[in-house]
């Protein structure tokens, strides 16, 4: 009896969440900045919708984020929103843990990203090529279900907004933003009437507003400094300007989105608390709003719901 008392205890503080057939589940596998964290990986965040599992940006540590979700390998699209480094070098172990066991993937990798996008993923194979002759020798005489189709990618660049993923009802927009000189995207994902927007890096954008309208998850990047730092550094302005939002401009994003939940993720701070990043947000915006972790899951449906994996 005191067993069965304690687990209904320990269950009551993990509540399921019976989500419909069409709802989308989102996870931050990083909700860190480029440095090295072991408690904040780099910015990648997870989109679960109908059949499709999708990753959005592959910073440091995605692989093992992925794990610890308990998500496959094996079926996963990667969706790039810019190519600085703190958004890509975990992209490396996603593809090649994909082709060895246990995963071992049969296709291709399938990947998106601004134009780039291509030249990068050769460049991984030919940086690989001595791990693919190897892994190809040991393992394609075995007995496992090794392909060398899963050595290489399927690479696609993204030219311009719109829609440019349309697979069982999930569809995913690209949505220019302004982050330093390269090109860069935020993305959109919509399934059975429910939609995400992932900001990836930018300053603030009038485009993403406009394509983020009533959208239900609203996950974007922050840069948030104390502010007689950034009063005294040259650097850090110039940083912001270029293409980071400040929690003051973010709330301004939020206010005109009008999100049924806004979340920080890729947060990128200087002598600043999650405390002092959401009292800055709520000069603009008074919604709902979460300063993101690792592993935190958001469950779309016809509300949002933070759930446990």
């Amino acid at each position: 009896m005191l067993k069965a008392i304690m687990l209904a205890a320990i269950l009551a503080l993990f509540p399921t969440y019976n989500a419909s057939a069409e709802s989308i589940r989102v996870t931050l596998l990083g909700s860190g900045g480029p440095e090295p964290s072991p408690d904040r990986f780099g910015p990648s965040t997870l989109v679960e919708a109908g059949d499709e599992t999708l990753v959005f940006d592959a910073g440091r540590g995605a692989t093992i984020r992925l794990a610890q979700a308990k998500v496959p390998l094996s079926g996963i699209t990667v969706f790039i929103t810019h190519l600085h480094s703190d958004h890509l070098n975990g992209l490396s172990d996603i593809w090649t843990a994909g082709y060895m066991p246990p995963t071992l993937r049969q296709t291709p990798l399938e990947i998106y990203g601004p134009p780039g996008i291509v030249e990068l993923a050769g460049g991984l194979q030919v940086a690989f090529k001595a791990d693919i002759d190897i892994r190809t020798a040991e393992l394609g005489e075995s007995d496992l279900n090794f392909s060398t189709r899963a050595t290489t990618f399927d690479a696609t660049e993204i030219r311009r907004d719109g829609v440019f993923f349309d697979r069982g009802g999930v569809t995913v927009s690209a949505i220019s933003v302004e982050h330093g000189s390269g090109k860069a995207f935020a993305y959109r994902v919509d399934y059975g009437g429910r939609s995400v927007v992932i900001s990836g890096d930018t300053r603030l954008s009038k485009n993403l507003i406009d394509k983020a309208r009533g959208v239900d998850l609203i996950i974007h990047e922050v840069m948030a400094v104390d502010e007689e730092l950034l009063k005294g550094s040259a650097l850090l302005q110039a940083m912001l300007a270029a293409g980071h939002t400040s929690p003051e401009d973010a709330g301004i994003v939020f206010r005109d989105v009008e999100p049924k939940m806004a979340v920080f993720n890729h947060i990128i701070r200087i002598g600043a608390s999650d405390e002092a990043i959401e009292t800055a947000t709520r000069k603009a915006y008074s919604g709902p709003l979460k300063v993101g972790q690792d592993l935190m899951t958001f469950v779309i449906d016809d509300e949002v719901s933070i759930i446990n994996r």
